[in-house]
């Protein structure tokens, strides 16, 4: 337990280590990729298990605090999305594969680690566990209709059948997390939470490198569109970043930049994972790339969130 409770305390260096060791590897990622759906859903169950109900209670206590911020991330956010990849042609200039995934990271819910993200940089980690919650929980509902329907982008699935697959995928994780609380007891899950941490890190580092898969290959075969994938996640994660804080600054400087960091990180993974033979390539080497941003930005605007928020 002593090793994965100091992996837990040195998540952010370990999954930044993931990413560049899936680089530096590419066998070692090819191997680990029939591991990347697996390890979303054992991503999730972890998740779920350190989910505390009164979050789901909080959350319906406070609708006027949680909803537009979750309305701004599951629905205004991918109306964003979906404006700039059709006024910058996006399409044109990387592919439909790429322009179809802007859409799917800005129609996602934050990121499962973002309350995590928050607490360290000192915001309101409440906020950000209550607009997870609830945007993991309504996902299902939103997400679909928008990207297959509403906004048009074409898919080789049905509204319906990724409807049930993003519902299938937080079931069977929600019913796993349920008899291992059931088994073990809350007092038990309490106890070792250092541990459970670094188990989550540990996950998470598979899917580091299991992402990175292709990514080596297809740098060197174009390094120019690599590298103007990678500017476009860091562009993507900023704008959003941005519109996310001066939308909710009437809310308070504190809140405007919790609602920036949840609107620049966002669990792309498990909708890709739900349906991995949907999306082009390109949207899988856009999920790669994307760990850039999330594994580096937390770090490198640590100093700005803290300014903002004061």
């Amino acid at each position: 337990m002593t090793a994965l409770a100091w992996m837990g305390k040195h998540a952010t260096a370990l999954l930044a280590a993931g990413v560049f060791v899936g680089l530096a590897l590419p066998d070692l990622a090819t191997m680990a990729r029939p591991l990347l759906v697996p390890s979303i859903v054992v991503m999730l169950v972890f998740s779920l298990l350190r989910l505390q109900p009164a979050a789901i209670v909080e959350a319906a206590r406070s609708p006027g605090r949680v909803l537009p911020v979750v309305g701004f991330v599951l629905l205004v956010s991918p109306a964003i999305g979906w404006a700039g990849v059709s006024a910058f042609d996006l399409e044109g200039m990387f592919g439909i594969g790429v322009a179809v995934a802007v859409v799917v990271w800005t129609a996602s819910p934050p990121l499962v680690s973002v309350t995590a993200l928050a607490t360290i940089l000192r915001l309101d980690g409440a906020l950000s566990l209550m607009v997870m919650t609830l945007g993991g929980l309504l996902m299902p509902l939103t997400l679909p209709p928008l990207i297959l329907g509403l906004i048009g982008v074409e898919l080789h699935i049905g509204v319906g059948e990724l409807m049930l697959r993003l519902t299938g995928m937080l079931a069977l994780a929600g019913c796993i997390a349920a008899v291992i609380r059931a088994v073990a007891g809350r007092a038990r899950i309490q106890r070792y939470s250092d541990a459970l941490d670094g188990a989550f890190v540990l996950v998470m580092l598979v899917f580091a490198v299991a992402v990175m898969d292709g990514v080596t290959q297809a740098a060197i075969a174009d390094p120019v569109k690599v590298a103007g994938m990678i500017a476009l996640v860091f562009a993507v994660s900023l704008i959003l970043q941005g519109l996310g804080f001066l939308l909710f600054l009437p809310a308070g400087r504190r809140t405007a930049t919790t609602v920036a960091l949840i609107a620049g990180n966002r669990n792309m993974a498990i909708v890709l994972g739900a349906a991995p033979a949907a999306f082009h390539p390109d949207a899988f080497l856009y999920l790669a790339v994307l760990q850039f941003p999330i594994y580096l930005l937390p770090a490198l605007l640590r100093p700005v969130y803290r300014r903002l928020s004061t």
